[in-house]
């Protein structure tokens, strides 16, 4: 059977119809909606503004306040995420009787939806019906509690991701040279120093790469629980952009808020991280 060189070409012709769909024809007519006026009721008839809406979202002071919640919350969350990942992957590294039945348990709230995590701290966390606040005798979504409140539930979800990769990292560190370090007089903290945290250093910036990135556009579960408030204090930049598409139907200056985002923040990060992990690597 003869096969034409042109055959591959038709093969791929499916995998690009819909790399062009999802990515290339979006992100072209976004360019497109953010040099110009564009509202949902007028979304036929743009007007060319140039560079307007993107001078519009950088002297919005809103635009401002959501960036620096949104980096506080990656920070903390990431980090937190990390740093319990890590210290559960460590426990479970060892014989514990029923240890694949806790770690089962351990990882179902991240087969959960964000949105329904939401909907369930809603409730939860609700003043009037919520038991929390009924034993607590406070409310955890007043603007007192609030950020710590929604920090400590995307923990409470991801944290399970990030033991899955670092416990699956502690796997392949090899025993030989915790028996050596221990031969040598090596206490415990030692071998954490030299040997683990060496050893799985690739796999902690992984977990740094993508939960950092996704804690970055976090949208689901806060929007959901606070709807980005009270007032404004849990607004995160993709709560902004909603909000600006929707709410306020400004879909040009929107598109042009999605693309500062991605040139500003988005890009560089996922390109500096990339790199230190080459580098790690």
């Amino acid at each position: 059977m003869i096969i034409r060189k042109s055959t591959k070409y038709y093969l791929i012709l499916p995998l690009f119809a819909i790399f062009f769909g999802l990515m290339i024809f979006p992100t072209v007519f976004g360019w497109y909606l953010s040099f110009n006026e564009v509202f949902l009721s007028t979304f036929n008839k743009p007007v060319f503004n140039g560079i307007k809406n993107y001078i519009n979202v950088l002297s919005d002071r809103m635009f401002a306040k959501s960036l620096i919640f949104t980096f506080k919350f990656t920070l903390l969350a990431t980090l937190t995420e990390l740093i319990t990942g890590l210290g559960l992957a460590i426990l479970f590294n060892r014989k514990i009787q029923g240890k694949r039945f806790f770690i089962s348990l351990l990882l179902l709230p991240m087969m959960v939806a964000p949105a329904l995590i939401g909907v369930m701290y809603r409730l939860l966390l609700n003043e009037f019906i919520g038991p929390v606040s009924y034993y607590l005798g406070k409310s955890l979504l007043v603007s007192q509690y609030v950020i710590p409140t929604v920090i400590i539930i995307d923990v409470l979800q991801w944290s399970p991701f990030a033991f899955l990769i670092l416990y699956a990292a502690l796997q392949t560190v090899p025993k030989e040279h915790y028996e050596a370090a221990s031969i040598e007089g090596a206490g415990g903290t030692q071998k954490f120093w030299y040997i683990t945290l060496p050893q799985i250093r690739p796999f902690i910036i992984i977990v740094l790469l993508i939960r950092g990135i996704d804690s970055f556009k976090t949208f689901d579960m806060i929007n959901v629980l606070t709807s980005g408030g009270p007032g404004s204090m849990t607004t995160t930049v993709s709560i902004y952009i909603y909000k600006l598409a929707f709410q306020s139907a400004d879909i040009g200056k929107s598109a042009a808020a999605s693309l500062l985002l991605l040139l500003m923040f988005s890009l560089p990060l996922t390109l500096a991280l990339r790199k230190i992990y080459r580098q790690r690597s």
